[in-house]
């Protein structure tokens, strides 16, 4: 068989470049990193994602252009699936997951679907599940949370982050934020459930951004989809952060 060389990095800094719009940095070899301005190594630390996946299938719901699909398989993860609406991107219907994917070599897959799509006879069971800046975007979250039961084995792991809607919220200065390791200071006046509904773009001026859930809501919703938070790792500005298993049946 042919030996075919590695792409120059003048040829992969093409590709990369090409694309219109990147929102993770990833290493896609040759010393390129594409030009994302999420802060993952900040972002990875707060998920406190599972350093070994050896063996596991992990779906990566809302993955956009990939970096925690790669992140997974780079983990030892024997399958990685990610899927996203592309209407739902920052250019519609284009997503740098395919670019990077063939940059990198990976095996990881990527399908143009919606969390209401997930179907276990059709998608198969999972071992984790990463659901990542997902949540505020759906129209009928329960709904949301309830298809990925569907797909996680029992026993299995949910990473979430989320936006939460907080009663007081204080940011930081950044000398105050760095010295504190925190974005923000905030808090909700009584611990019951809530969900604030945006019919238009009122949270954040997007249209796709639906609902702003309390940390309360979250974890009642998770409750209710048959999950137990195991590991509340905080909020972080207006993010919240958590691990849950999914409970036998």
């Amino acid at each position: 068989m042919p030996q075919h060389a590695a792409p120059s990095a003048d040829t992969i800094r093409a590709k990369v470049t090409a694309h219109p719009t990147w929102r993770h940095p990833i290493d896609v070899g040759a010393g390129v990193v594409t030009p994302g301005g999420e802060d993952v190594n900040t972002e990875l630390a707060r998920m406190a994602l599972p350093a070994h996946l050896d063996g596991q299938r992990v779906l990566d719901v809302g993955c956009s252009d990939g970096f925690y699909s790669f992140t997974a398989e780079d983990r030892g993860a024997s399958e990685v699936i990610g899927i996203d609406d592309l209407s739902s991107l920052m250019v519609a219907g284009s997503n740098g997951f395919a670019i990077a994917k063939e940059l990198r070599g990976s095996a990881a897959q990527f399908r143009d679907r919606s969390i209401y799509d997930l179907d276990p006879d059709v998608d198969g069971m999972f071992d984790s599940v990463w659901f990542l800046n997902v949540l505020y975007h759906l129209e009928h979250p329960m709904l949301g949370f309830r298809n990925l039961a569907k797909v996680i084995r029992p026993g299995g792991l949910l990473v979430l982050k989320t936006y939460v809607h907080q009663d007081v919220r204080v940011w930081l200065p950044g000398t105050l934020s760095r010295r504190l390791k925190r974005d923000a200071v905030g808090f909700d006046l009584g611990h019951r459930p809530r969900l604030w509904f945006y019919p238009h773009s009122e949270l954040a001026g997007d249209p796709t951004n639906w609902v702003g859930p309390n940390v309360a809501c979250v974890d009642a919703m998770l409750d209710a989809a048959g999950f137990d938070v195991i590991r509340n790792l905080g909020v972080h500005g207006d993010r919240y952060y958590l691990h849950a298993v999914r409970r036998a049946d």
